[in-house]
């Protein structure tokens, strides 16, 4: 790579380390797989050679973009397609060395004892006690935490589960390639394993061909747990519980866990028909069936482990009853399995596995139960004490084993798979995961509204707030039911009310949250706690409104303060609240500059009002992959949120899409995200930064303020923006991918707004013509109006000293460094209608006013300068996802060119559409952070 010149997009030299040569046997391995597999193989390795650029973006003359674009367009169809694979397979294999590189990084930091490695706990507890903090205080602090981690099924992930597993595979064969033992055959052994994989990859069609299930979504949220999550938790617990030892003087309790795992998939219903009642009931047993399945494992090995003779009374006790209902004139099933290698019985000195064989005997019941509700087979009765309905019956027994090895001196024993189990189930209980139901809060209003009408009481949609919080506030307070069973309604009420029902219905722990999307008003809050009550709801789920826009987020804590003014609310809540923020819809209404300071104004107030009543306040902070949608940095982000807004220890945070295996794909990598937000909300807590100068907030007021006139005045006012936005990227062409249940749009139609746009599809189509509109459009406005009337070195001060605005601001300045204004004045010029052609190019002229707007606040020659890893990666993926970007336009113009006035494109090429997914697939493997 040569010097850095004037582009900012320039690094300069970067010298080569291991990553590269990691990268470089993925390159030779796929060449020879496509050599060796291909009749044409060679051709094709050739022809790629010709296309990859390995120049750098200031090195691209236009002169030298005209002979490159020459050859894009004399492509053939399928010359394309095997272009665009072999580079989409490059930037998957990169993407799996780079997550392998940060991991093995993280390793060598502890062998070399640094004990200084960024946001470790070491280095963090460390930083604590430097401080003057005392042990007591960050142990407590330790304790009291709370970090749950809910998986969304958010279509961003538009990779095959298939390939991803592949993906896995090749990881864990890097990994054993590091260790410097391995005899030549074991090496061998190894190498031929990433062969194969690799191999397989190729052979594998990475084209979804048919629709996503919310079921398949579910498979693939499980698949992370199960392979993963499941064995990463324990490990993580283990590190922390070190550090306390060596840095604070005491172990962590047995049955501490700090990590917990939600999901939505199979919940989430907001504006997807497919996530129907039953669907939910089915998913929320699949997840149960999966638990019971790991748990028997585990189990089963457990009753091999402990053949210890020596127990404490209390573990005597448990066993002799156990031995009691074996003996029993009336056996229940799970009593009824033998083993082999105990035909006559487990002698009674064994407690540890009498014990065991109980919990196994009764687990496995358990897991052919939930089988057998999965088939439809309701017929099968299963008695009262046969399944484990509930964690605490587990861990009653678990516990016992444990303390009584501790009592008897076998701590190392009883601190190897049995602590493990104890964790696992404090952590993933007996449902892998729980449910968030998520449902649009109009939805409930119409059920409400369905029953006034039919009880002759009026229509509630048309009544004042005030009237219906009343009324709601009255049937919560009666005894009377309030719903006939034999209601008259349509195909929507019903729906909602058999959601309800079913969640009635599920045994106790499987649900989360309720989740209550484009929350507006108390009485939005108070109809789902009716419609559970309604239905005969014995374990109601806590209730989560969701505030979305800029107005709903500035009109929040007013929503809040009247509900805590209920005594009805404030007796239900019994002392704590959880509120969700939506990141995504906040910035799609008003760009990223206002989304990010309502956001952080509405964390201040609800932390002070809550704190007003003495409510302990969780929020769950709705993030997205990108930066246009909350993502970036998970310990950067906790640190920029205000200070006493996780007073409590306690956080939520949606986990979406690619971020799913790109975060926990991999074991050490859900290690270290572990690690990130332990370390981040133990700061937090304790530390917490200090509010913002007054200067400050009045400066960021005025920078929200006219970031998103300079948005909304794009998007929302000019006429041609629509049409626009639909020509210049792949919006209209992603009904071609597979990749969610969910419809992208909320409403069917073709003549929308981007206000009936979901955000995904949204950020996504822009960061596929590299862009990225959505995440900078007003902040360049914003900028350089402040500089306009001197406040250059408030901004300056800002940056340095504020972590929210350094924050927003770093995560600005990185999708910037993703974003390509050359190609995307090829998208304009390729794709866009001559007459709306200078939007496009006003677009690409305001882009490069926002990255010199950024350079200039940061003090930035290069973008991410001070960023040398992220700087690397950059470099490398450029090289073939760049042209994949030019594939893109080509294939998109062919593709164009047979389409109907109306839409359709019967005559399309099969081809062109195969290379257009893939060339989705290789971007966004490239962007690595796309929705």
């Amino acid at each position: 790579m040569g010097l850095a010149g004037d582009s900012p997009y320039d690094f300069g030299e970067i010298k080569p380390d291991d990553l590269d040569k990691s990268i470089s046997k993925f390159q030779n391995i796929l060449s020879n797989c496509i050599k060796d597999l291909e009749t044409d193989g060679e051709e094709i390795i050739n022809l790629v050679k010709t296309l990859v650029l390995t120049q750098t973006p200031g090195e691209r003359t236009t002169e030298f973009i005209e002979g490159y674009l020459k050859k894009i367009s004399n492509l053939s169809n399928t010359e394309s397609l095997n272009v665009s694979r072999v580079l989409s397979h490059l930037l998957n294999l990169i993407n799996v060395a780079e997550q392998h590189h940060l991991v093995r990084s993280v390793r060598e930091s502890f062998l070399n004892n640094e004990d200084d490695l960024k946001y470790s706990c070491e280095n963090t507890i460390q930083q604590l006690l430097n401080q003057g903090l005392d042990k007591d205080s960050i142990y407590q602090a330790l304790l009291q935490q709370k970090i749950e981690l809910v998986l969304t099924a958010h279509p961003t992930q538009i990779m095959r589960r298939t390939i991803i597993s592949k993906n896995s595979a090749m990881g864990e064969a890097l990994s054993l390639l590091d260790n410097t033992q391995l005899t030549v055959f074991e090496r061998e052994d190894y190498e031929k394993k990433l062969i194969r994989e690799v191999g397989g990859s190729w052979l594998t069609d990475e084209v979804r061909r048919s629709k996503v299930t919310v079921e398949m979504e579910a498979q693939g949220g499980f698949s992370v747990i199960e392979q993963t999550l499941w064995h990463a938790l324990p490990k993580f617990i283990k590190i922390l519980n070190r550090c306390c030892v060596k840095y604070l003087g005491k172990e962590l309790p047995s049955n501490f866990v700090n990590i917990h795992v939600a999901s939505w998939v199979g919940g989430d219903r907001d504006g997807n028909n497919n996530v129907t009642a039953e669907v939910t009931r089915q998913v929320s047993y699949f997840s149960r069936w999966i638990a019971a399945t790991l748990y028997y494992k585990e189990i089963d090995a457990l009753l091999f482990e402990l053949s210890m003779v020596r127990q404490n009374k209390a573990l005597e006790e448990l066993a002799r009853r156990s031995i009691e209902k074996r003996s029993g004139t009336v056996k229940l099933r799970y009593l009824t399995t033998l083993y082999k290698e105990f035909k006559e019985g487990i002698p009674n000195k064994e407690c540890y596995r009498i014990v065991m064989a109980e919990l196994r005997d009764k687990m496995l019941l358990t897991k052919r139960k939930y089988e057998d509700l999965i088939a439809g087979k309701s017929d099968i009765q299963y008695l009262p004490g046969e399944t484990f309905e509930n964690a605490d019956e587990i861990l009653q027994v678990l516990q016992t084993c444990y303390d009584s090895l501790v009592e008897v001196g076998a701590k190392e024993v009883a601190d190897g798979r049995l602590l493990d189990n104890i964790r696992r189930l404090k952590s993933f209980g007996l449902t892998l995961s729980k449910m968030d139901i998520r449902q649009e809060s109009t939805r409930h209003s119409d059920v409400i509204n369905c029953v006034t009408e039919y009880l002759g009481l009026g229509t509630y949609n048309d009544w004042d707030e005030q009237k219906k919080q009343s009324f709601l506030i009255g049937e919560l307070e009666s005894k009377r039911p309030l719903i006939p069973n034999d209601l008259p309604c349509s195909q929507e009420v019903r729906e909602v009310l058999d959601t309800f029902k079913v969640a009635a219905s599920l045994p106790d722990g499987s649900l989360g949250a309720y989740v209550i999307s484009m929350c507006k008003a108390p009485s939005d809050i108070l109809a789902v706690h009716l419609l559970q009550k309604a239905v005969g709801n014995k374990n109601p789920q806590r209730v989560v409104p969701l505030f979305e826009t800029a107005a709903d987020l500035d009109s929040s804590p007013k929503t809040m303060e009247e509900l805590f003014l209920q005594q009805w609310y404030l007796k239900t809540i019994n002392g704590e609240q959880e509120i969700m923020l939506g990141y995504s819809d906040s910035a799609k209404d008003s760009g990223r500059f206002m989304s990010c300071w309502e956001l952080f104004k509405a964390q201040e107030r609800l932390s002070a009002l809550t704190e007003k009543f003495n409510i302990k306040l969780t929020l769950f902070h709705g993030r997205g992959g990108t930066a246009a949608r909350g993502g970036g940095n998970s310990h950067e982000g906790i640190m920029s949120q205000p200070g006493g807004s996780l007073k409590s220890a306690s956080t939520r945070v949606t986990i979406q899409g690619e971020m799913i295996d790109s975060h926990y794909g991999q074991i050490g990598a859900s290690i270290r995200n572990f690690e990130l937000f332990t370390t981040a909300l133990l700061k937090q807590s304790l530390t917490p930064p200090e509010p913002p100068k007054q200067r400050w907030r009045e400066i960021m007021e005025q920078l929200s303020i006219t970031s998103c006139k300079k948005y909304r005045s794009v998007v929302r006012d000019n006429p041609s923006f629509i049409k626009y936005f639909r020509t210049s990227t792949v919006q209209p062409e992603m009904a071609y991918l597979n990749i969610g249940s969910r419809p992208a749009k909320r409403i069917a139609a073709n003549n929308f707004g981007i206000e009936h746009l979901r955000a995904i599809p949204w950020v996504f189509s822009h960061s596929q013509s590299r862009l990225n509109l959505s995440v900078w459009l007003g902040i360049e406005d914003a900028i350089l109006e402040a500089n306009s009337k001197g406040w250059e070195s408030d901004l300056n001060e800002m940056y340095r000293e504020w972590p929210f605005f350094s924050t927003t601001i770093d995560l600005v300045e990185m999708v910037l460094l993703k974003s390509d204004p050359q190609i995307s004045s090829h998208y304009n010029q390729m794709l866009v209608p001559t007459e709306i052609q200078p939007l496009g190019i006003e677009m690409i002229n305001e882009l490069t006013k926002a990255t010199n707007a950024i350079l200039n606040l940061t003090k930035h020659k290069t973008l991410q300068q001070d960023n040398k890893i992220l700087q690397h990666f950059v470099s490398i993926r450029r090289t073939f996802m760049d042209p994949i970007n030019y594939i893109q336009v080509e294939t998109l113009k062919r593709l164009r060119s047979t389409q109907k006035s109306d839409g359709t494109n019967n005559d399309a090429d099969p081809i062109l559409i195969d290379t257009l997914i893939i060339t989705f697939n290789g971007i966004s493997a490239g962007m690595k952070n796309t929705g």
